[in-house]
């Protein structure tokens, strides 16, 4: 019990001492590089820490719910402690007060009529709601429920979507913090660029952990702004002025096309809190399927499968912005144009959050919103969204094989694997969706791994030209074999994590009866494994290169990439490690739907 309630202070520790520490590093960095990289670091690591005693804790059968009710207009508050989140009844009934809060006046979660009529229905029909999350909310009604309106509520939910990613996030943040420690020790400004860093990690963590649209909303303006700043104050050439405008609009063209669905859904389902519109919509499917049942003599499953294409077709328009919004931010084609130039121009620690982290915050958008919330919407645009990703990740990976620059390789193979997880996700399958997910992780631990192997080649030889590398692996023996590694796990090699995910998009496209879109996509793979076999080849095999006789790797840079190495070894033979946070969330969203496709087909889903 003490640990659940500890764990949710952690949850929301682990985001405000990046907020917090980003400005004091700022003034630090002033008078001292040194210690601002070092408190830097030891901030994210922290943040890190925390985080991971959160998902200890998340795996345990009882979960917390801690709620801080405010009423504006009379100034009370409420602090409600809840030792376990699900079934529904427990988020309604089954509350205690915390001790604390006995001397304040307690304000009761008040549902409308409408409300009570179906919650705990929509969970025994639909089992909609997450396993386990944890949930740290502050919750502002100012009229209470003479208006009926929705409170204004901000939160940090943990649950097995969203703290997977979150980990991630949390994990390379650290990573790249101790890497950036000795890689950017000479960096003018170092209190700018190291407090910019920690805004935008905790900026990217904020967002996988909102509970809100607004809440949501904000965190992705938290986490555009540094990173714009990064590129602008940091960028390698005259250019970075224009490159970080370009960037900057290109993301915030995203970040409004994106809040408009995300506010047009909201608005159609009634609420703008996450967990309450899987209830909503529930509801809604609900209503219809038994509405229908007055109509059509067809039966309970057809009429749930039908109810399912009809919610879907109320928010296919919302579905669309969604999309084009959160597919700007993960580069999909042909919204990618601000990537390569971006990536070439920013540091080697900021294109690797870039790459490795904040384009995990639009896939994440994606399965929160368009799989969990919109799914049958989603499911209407099935081959649309599959062509999509096919082509992204073909165009990509044709791309990458034509550079001669390893940087821009890097960013084309970036762009490739987002067309993977797009492709799995738009299959709306069990094995599709999960592998999406997995597939977040592999991408975004091996991107680490490589952009932290092109920083290390630029110190040492002061080039990423293939022209001039050349049997490095004479000087960096260590470096070239986790190369390896990393790279066979992006092409889909077993036993490394790559196999698992790639192995489940592909058999979620076949579940989805997409045949002949999977198997372009298995193709796509060959020009995967080709490039970045090609680029191992030209870096650190063959006669060593005339003027590197004498590189020199520092042990310091070479321990982070030994460490993501390894996750990508010990996940790829026990995958479920991972798994077990976000497949039964996914199994009891999809798991219903079997036949649903049908329907969808014979009624004119695209």
């Amino acid at each position: 019990m003490i640990n659940n309630i500890l764990a949710s202070y952690e949850l929301l520790a682990s985001i405000t001492v990046l907020l917090i520490m980003g400005p004091i590093v700022y003034l630090i960095g002033k008078k001292s590089g040194k210690a601002a990289r070092w408190l830097a670091f030891l901030t994210a690591a922290t943040s890190a820490a925390l985080l991971i005693h959160v998902g200890i804790i998340l795996l345990d059968p009882y979960a917390v719910s801690i709620t801080v009710t405010l009423d504006p207009t009379t100034w009370t508050y409420s602090f409600i402690y809840s030792s376990q989140i699900v079934p529904t009844a427990a988020l309604q009934f089954n509350v205690q007060l915390y001790p604390f809060a006995t001397s304040l006046n307690q304000i009761p979660w008040i549902w409308n009529n409408f409300d009570r009529a179906i919650a705990v229905p929509m969970y025994q029909a639909y089992n909609v709601i997450p396993d386990y999350p944890y949930l740290v909310l502050l919750s502002m009604d100012p009229l209470g429920s003479i208006l009926r309106l929705p409170s204004l509520t901000a939160g940090l939910l943990a649950d097995g979507l969203s703290y997977p990613i979150a980990i991630l996030i949390s994990g390379l943040g650290a990573a790249v913090m101790f890497f950036s420690a000795f890689y950017m020790k000479d960096v003018e400004s170092p209190g700018s660029f190291f407090g910019n860093m920690l805004f935008f990690i905790g900026g990217m963590i904020g967002v996988v952990l909102s509970t809100t649209v607004i809440e949501f909303f904000i965190f992705w303006e938290v986490m555009l702004i540094p990173s714009y700043i990064l590129v602008n104050q940091f960028g390698l050439t005259e250019n970075k002025g224009r490159t970080a405008l370009k960037y900057f609009l290109w993301t915030t063209f995203g970040s409004v096309v994106m809040f408009v669905g995300i506010f047009m859904m909201g608005v159609t389902l009634n609420t703008f809190d996450f967990q309450q519109m899987t209830l909503n919509l529930a509801a809604a499917q609900t209503a219809y399927a038994t509405y229908l049942g007055t109509i059509i003599p067809f039966g309970a499953t057809f009429n749930q499968w039908l109810s399912l294409f009809l919610t879907g077709l109320f928010l296919v328009i919302p579905a669309i912005l969604i999309f084009v919004g959160f597919a700007v931010k993960m580069a999909i084609f042909p919204l990618h144009t601000w990537l390569p130039d971006t990536y070439m121009e920013a540091p080697m620690p900021v294109v690797l959050l870039l790459s490795a982290a904040m384009t995990k915050t639009a896939a994440y958008g994606i399965a929160r919103f368009l799989v969990i919330y919109m799914g049958p919407s989603l499911q209407m645009l099935q081959v649309s969204l599959a062509i999509i990703g096919l082509v992204t990740a073909a165009y990509g990976g044709i791309m990458a094989l034509t550079q001669n620059n390893l940087k821009k390789m890097l960013a084309y193979s970036s762009m490739s694997q987002m067309g993977y997880i797009l492709f799995g996700f738009a299959m709306v399958s069990v094995l599709g969706v999960n592998g999406s997910l997995l597939h977040i992780l592999n991408h975004g631990i091996c991107m680490g791994v490589w952009f932290m192997v092109a920083a290390i080649v630029l110190k040492a030889t002061g080039t990423l030209d293939f022209d001039k590398l050349g049997g490095l692996s004479e000087k960096m023996p260590a470096v070239a074999a986790i190369a390896v590694i990393a790279g066979l796990s992006v092409a889909g090699v077993p036993p490394l994590l790559g196999f698992s995910s790639e192995w489940m998009i592909f058999a979620g496209g076949i579940m989805a009866t997409q045949y002949l879109l999977t198997a372009l996509l298995i193709v796509a793979t060959a020009i995967t494994l080709g490039y970045y076999l090609w680029a191992v080849r030209r870096i650190f095999f063959g006669p060593l290169k005339e003027g590197l006789e004498k590189v020199q790797v520092p042990r310091s840079l070479v321990a982070p990439i030994v460490v993501l190495a390894a996750f990508i070894i010990v996940l790829g033979i026990a995958p479920a490690i991972a798994t077990q946070y976000f497949t039964p969330i996914i199994n009891q969203i999809l798991l219903p739907w079997y036949g649903y496709q049908q329907i969808v087909y014979l009624l004119g889903g695209l």
